[in-house]
């Protein structure tokens, strides 16, 4: 029984020291059966080095988030300040028929700058009667995809008279200088200009002076002041005659 005893009591040493919840878990037997003074201390430190690190992993996934809130801040930018903010994209469209609608492309919101698809996309916005084509497949928020069968805002322009072209102010009426012969050379009589054609309302065209013909008549020339070339019309010729005296 003497030599048994203190077996027994060397066992149940060792189970209280391997149960201590304090024990750092070493495999090795030999650390299990000593518990130094600094153990507590070393196993505390670690924690919390461990604690640090999980904080510092929270941390580096912030810039994510704000990457994405940034991005967001697009939402709301008028076109101006969304056309020179980095990471921002302006969404224009063009106009169907619906009241009040002008056929100038409309700014429609801000996104942020992303692949789109290239397919032409129609967009409604809710509870209104707006409609608008997009160039591609990216659409504001407050808009949605949807089907019409109206036809653009201002298409009906197309083949009005002078007179009725001008009392719709969805149309442009384009005029031109005819070329004439006078004193044995040709040139463009802006003081006699002709209605040409009745255009649906669009951007300003470049400010030059173009020469333009009806299709298929490369021999009958004007020279159109807007910069501007009628539905209806082709760029033919050299260039503008000089004007008539």
């Amino acid at each position: 029984m003497r030599i048994l005893y203190p077996s027994l009591l060397l066992g149940l040493a060792a189970c209280q020291i391997i149960g201590d919840p304090k024990d750092p878990g070493n495999d090795s037997a030999s650390d299990s059966t000593t518990v130094e003074p600094d153990t507590t201390s070393t196993t505390t430190a670690t924690t919390t080095e461990s604690t640090g690190t999980s904080e510092g992993s929270l941390s580096e996934a912030l810039p994510t988030t704000a990457a994405t809130t940034e991005g967001l801040a697009c939402d709301g930018l008028d076109e101006l300040t969304c056309g020179s903010t980095t990471g921002c994209r302006p969404i224009l469209g063009t106009p169907f028929e619906f009241p009040g609608c002008s056929p100038l492309p409309a700014y429609l919101g801000c996104i942020v700058q992303t692949d789109c698809g290239a397919t032409p996309t129609i967009a409604c916005r809710p509870d209104s009667l707006e409609v608008y084509l997009l160039d591609d497949t990216c659409i504001p928020s407050d808009l949605e995809p949807c089907t019409t069968m109206l036809t653009l805002c201002g298409e009906a322009c197309l083949g009005l008279d002078e007179q009725t072209c001008a009392a719709d102010p969805n149309c442009t009426a384009h005029f031109g200088a005819p070329h004439v012969e006078q004193g044995m050379m040709l040139c463009a009589d802006f003081d006699a200009q002709q209605f040409l054609a009745c255009d649906k309302l669009q951007p300003p065209c470049p400010p030059a002076v173009v020469t333009v013909c009806p299709i298929d008549q490369p021999d009958v020339g004007f020279d159109v002041a807007s910069g501007c070339v009628p539905p209806g019309f082709e760029s033919c010729m050299d260039g503008p005659l000089p004007e008539c005296p």
